[in-house]
């Protein structure tokens, strides 16, 4: 699996798009958070926390993220701070 570095996250978006939320002006997609770096690290020395777990189901914009082709599937990097919510029960 790729391993994502600093406050970086892998996320395998919905099939098909199927969590696909539209609002007025925003496309909002959602997927599974595959992979998550450790942090942020500060001038300080000191890691931030990350906002999600591997596991979590996320929105996101629809032009959030980089595409990374990894055995033979798609998954998305983005940052901790594009996602924009928790779908989770």
């Amino acid at each position: 699996m790729i391993k994502p570095l600093s406050d970086c996250i892998v996320v395998a978006q919905d099939e098909e798009k199927q969590g696909l939320i539209i609002m007025p002006t925003v496309k909002l997609y959602s997927g599974i958070v595959v992979a998550v770096g450790d942090g942020k690290r500060l001038p300080n020395g000191t890691v931030t926390k990350m906002d999600v777990e591997v596991g979590d189901h996320i929105m996101f914009g629809e032009f959030t993220g980089q595409k990374v082709p990894f055995d033979g599937k798609d998954y998305l990097m983005m940052r901790n701070t594009e996602v924009i919510g928790l779908l989770n029960g």
